[in-house]
């Protein structure tokens, strides 16, 4: 992992402000997220992924 990716994680461990609960709804079908969803799925099958990204899916 280099210095950066590691000060990312650090960073991210460190937020407490998130708040959990059981009572948030489930937006998974929700309309904006869909339509976000399904316009991400084009826009990769038209252009290909990042090339870092492809690297870490063959390393892993």
């Amino acid at each position: 992992m280099t210095p950066e990716e590691e000060q990312l994680k650090q960073e991210a461990i460190a937020k407490t402000n998130a708040i959990i609960s059981d009572r948030v709804g489930n937006y998974q079908n929700h309309p904006f997220f869909v339509k976000m969803a399904e316009r991400a799925k084009a826009f990769i099958e038209a252009h290909g992924l990042p090339k870092e990204i492809e690297e870490r899916m063959r390393k892993d």
